[in-house]
C-alpha cells in the first residue's frame, strides 16, 4: 500500500505536476523542456529583482498592479507582494495620473515622463522623484501596462546644484562691470553680458548680437590689432591684457583691455573662445595726459636747465669779478690800515704840536693883551674875539685829535695789529673807576648816574685800558643822548660770563637806524636838529674790543623810552 501523500500547497503541487511527479503529473516527455524554461524564468525573475529600477505590471482594465519586481518594494518601502492588487494611480501625483490615463484609454501605446512616487507615510513634498517609462502590451488575460520607474534623486540633486551654479555664474556675468563674451572658433558671438553691450554703446546684449557677428572683425578697430589677437590665440591659446581700440555702435573709438582664451572639451578639442573687455579709455586719457605733461615737463626742465646754465655762467663771471673787487678792496683796506698804523705817530705828532701851541698862544696872548686893551673898549672886544677864535681852534683840534685816534684805533683793530695786554682785571674796579670819572660829563644835566654790582664779580683775563675804553664809550653815549632821567651801570655773573649793562632813559634809537648801530661812521641821532658831536666810530671800536675778548655786545632800544647796551666777558 502506498503511504498517503502529504498535503502540499497548491503552488508547489502545481510545480510538481508540471515537472512530472506525483499521481497527477503530466506526460514525462515534457519534463526536460518545462524544467529548462522554468529555470530560465526564475533566472530572469532573479535578474529583474536585482535591477535598480522599479518594474510594475498593471492591468489596464482595472488599473491595479498585478506584479512588481526590481526595486519597486525598496522605493515604496513595501514588500513586493504588498504592492500586488493596489491601484497604481494611488502611487502617483495628480499630473502623472492624467498622463497615465491616456495610456490606459488607448490614446498612445508608450510614453516617458518625469514624476514622483507617493510613498506611504511620506510628508507632503517628500515624494521620490523618478523617471518613468511605460508601454502597452497584450497579455493572456488582456492588455497590460509595463511601467518602469528609475530613481533620479541624485540626478535631480546634481541638476539642482548645476542650476544654482549656473544662476550664480549668470548673476556674476550679468552684473559684472567688465564685458564678457563667448564666441565660436571662427569669432561669431555666442553670448555676451549687458556690460559689454553698454561698453560698445548698445542697449542690450540681444541688440549687440544682432548687429555684431564677429567680435574680432567688427569690434577691434585696427587691422594690426586683429592680426595680433589671432596670432596670439593660435600660438598661445590666449590673449592677456591687450590694449586695443574698439569701435562702438556710433562709430567712435574707445580704448579697451582684452583678455581671451581658447576653451577645449574633455577630449582636448577646441570648441569656443571665452573673453572679457574692460573700458580703459579714462586710463588711456590719463596716461596720454601724463605723457604730455611729462614731455612738457622735460621740455621745461631742459629750458630751465639751459637758463640756469646761462645764469650760473653769469654768476660765475660776476662772482669772479666780485671776488677780484673784494680782493682789491681788501688789499686797499690792508694798505690803508698798514698806512694808518705806520703814520699814526707822524699824524699825531704835528696835531699835538698844533694843539699845544694853540693853547699856549691863547694863554700868552690873553696875558699880553689884557693890559693893552684896558680902557679901550673896541680893542677889548677885538681881543675877546681873538680869544674866542683861538678857543674854537683848540676845541676843533681836540675833536680832530679824537677822530684821528678813533680812526687809527679802528684801523689797527681791523688790521689785527693791536696787541692786547693779557692780565687779570678786576671788572668791579674798572666799573667804579669809569663811573666816577664820568661824573664830570654830567655838566648841568638833570641826570642821575648810578652803579649796581650784584654780588662779587670774579676777575677776568684781558686788557684793562681797552675795557675802560669800552665802558667810557657806552657811558658817554648814554649821557650824550639823555637830557634827564638816569644812566645806570649794572653788572652780574651769568653762567660762565660777566654781564655788564648800560641802561639809560634817553631818546632811544629809531627802528630804521637800529640795524646800522655798530657800523663805522654811523652816529646815533644823526637826524636830530641838535646833533651830538662824535666820530661815529665808538660803537664799532667797542664791538671789536669786546669780541676780541671772547664776548659779545648787543642792545635793546625803544624810541622815547631809552636804550640798554649789554656786553659779556668770559670768566677766566
Amino acid at each position: 500500500m502506498k503511504a498517503p501523500a502529504s498535503p502540499l500547497p497548491e503552488s508547489d503541487d502545481r510545480r510538481i505536476r508540471l515537472l512530472g511527479f506525483g499521481e497527477h503529473s503530466v506526460s514525462k516527455s515534457y519534463y526536460p523542456e518545462l524544467r529548462r524554461r522554468l529555470e530560465e524564468l526564475e533566472r530572469f525573475r532573479s535578474l529583474l529583482d536585482q535591477t535598480g529600477d522599479a518594474i510594475f505590471l498593471v492591468d489596464v482594465d482595472s488599473g491595479r498592479i498585478t506584479d512588481a519586481a526590481g526595486a519597486a518594494g525598496a522605493m515604496l518601502r513595501l514588500d513586493s507582494p504588498e504592492l500586488v492588487g493596489r491601484t497604481f494611480e494611488d502611487l502617483l501625483p495628480i499630473d502623472a495620473v492624467c498622463r497615465l490615463r491616456g495610456l490606459f484609454s488607448g490614446d498612445f501605446a508608450a510614453g516617458r515622463i518625469e514624476t514622483s512616487l507617493v510613498r506611504p507615510g511620506d510628508l507632503p513634498g517628500g515624494n521620490l522623484p523618478v523617471e518613468m517609462t511605460f508601454r502597452l502590451a497584450q497579455g493572456g488575460g488582456g492588455p497590460m501596462a509595463v511601467i518602469v520607474a528609475r530613481d533620479v534623486t541624485e540626478r535631480k540633486k546634481s541638476e539642482e546644484a548645476l542650476r544654482r551654479a549656473e544662476e550664480r555664474y549668470r548673476g556674476i556675468v550679468e552684473n559684472a562691470a567688465e564685458g564678457i563674451f563667448q564666441s565660436t572658433l571662427s569669432g561669431r558671438l555666442m553670448n555676451v553680458n549687458p556690460a559689454l553691450a553698454s561698453i560698445l554703446g548698445y542697449e542690450s546684449p540681444a541688440e549687440l548680437m544682432r548687429h555684431v557677428k564677429s567680435v574680432v572683425d567688427e569690434v577691434v578697430a585696427s587691422p594690426e590689432d586683429r592680426h595680433r589677437i589671432r596670432s596670439e590665440l593660435a600660438r598661445y591659446n590666449h590673449v592677456k591684457n591687450l590694449d586695443v581700440q574698439l569701435l562702438t555702435k556710433s562709430g567712435t573709438r574707445i580704448w579697451g583691455l582684452i583678455n581671451a582664451r581658447r576653451i577645449c572639451d574633455d577630449a582636448g578639442v577646441a570648441e569656443r573662445f571665452d573673453g572679457s573687455v574692460q573700458d580703459v579709455s579714462i586710463r588711456k586719457q590719463a596716461e596720454q595726459t601724463l605723457l604730455r605733461y611729462h614731455d612738457e615737463l622735460e621740455q621745461r626742465v631742459a629750458e630751465r636747465t639751459e637758463e640756469l646754465t646761462r645764469i650760473n655762467e653769469r654768476l660765475v663771471h660776476e662772482v669772479t669779478i666780485r671776488k677780484r673787487a673784494e680782493e682789491a678792496a681788501e688789499a686797499a683796506n690792508r694798505a690803508k690800515s698798514d698806512f694808518l698804523s705806520m703814520v699814526s705817530h707822524e699824524i699825531r705828532t704835528p696835531l699835538t704840536s698844533v694843539l699845544g701851541f694853540a693853547v699856549l698862544i691863547q694863554k700868552r696872548l690873553g696875558q699880553l693883551l689884557a693890559p693893552l686893551v684896558e680902557g679901550h673898549p673896541r680893542q677889548r672886544r677885538q681881543a675877546e674875539q681873538v680869544q674866542e677864535n683861538l678857543g674854537i681852534i683848540v676845541a676843533e683840534g681836540e675833536r680832530l685829535k679824537h677822530l684821528i685816534n678813533d680812526v687809527l684805533d679802528l684801523a689797527k683793530l681791523e688790521a689785527g695789529k693791536v696787541a692786547f695786554t693779557k692780565e687779570s682785571v678786576d671788572v668791579a674796579e674798572v666799573i667804579r673807576h669809569v663811573m666816577s670819572a664820568s661824573v664830570g660829563l654830567l655838566q648841568d644835566k638833570k641826570v642821575s648816574l648810578t652803579t649796581r654790582i650784584e654780588g662779587r664779580l670774579p676777575e677776568i683775563v684781558g686788557d684793562r685800558d681797552r675795557l675802560i675804553q669800552v665802558l667810557v664809550n657806552l657811558v658817554s653815549n648814554a649821557l650824550k643822548f639823555t637830557e634827564c632821567g638816569s644812566v645806570a651801570c649794572r653788572a652780574r655773573v651769568q653762567g660762565r660770563s660777566i654781564v655788564i649793562e648800560i641802561v639809560d632813559t634817553g631818546i632811544g634809537i629809531p627802528e630804521a637806524e637800529q640795524h646800522k648801530v655798530f657800523e663805522k661812521f654811523n652816529q646815533i641821532g644823526a637826524t636830530l636838529t641838535n646833533k651830538p658831536k662824535g666820530t661815529g666810530l665808538g660803537l664799532a671800536i667797542c664791538k671789536h674790543i669786546v669780541e676780541s675778548h671772547g664776548g659779545r655786545i648787543f642792545f635793546v632800544s625803544k624810541p622815547g623810552i631809552g636804550s640798554t647796551f649789554t656786553f659779556t666777558l668770559p670768566i677766566a
